[in-house]
């Protein structure tokens, strides 16, 4: 995921919760800002993640 500017980031955070539990604005406003800060100077910030799906079967019996 490639995220331009922090309100993508930010709108992310708050749909995505298990992402970063608890995250609030305020509570990570300083790395929000720098966060900013080097999108400004470097571009996009990109974002790597995995997902993995688990089937549970209840044995037979």
């Amino acid at each position: 995921m490639e995220f331009y500017d922090i309100a993508a980031v930010v709108h992310f955070l708050r749909k995505v919760i298990w992402m970063v539990p608890g995250f609030t604005v305020d509570a990570y406003r300083p790395q929000l800002r720098s966060l900013h800060e080097r999108n400004e100077a470097e571009g996009p910030f990109v974002a790597h993640s995995s997902r993995q799906l688990f089937e549970a079967r209840k044995p037979p019996g």
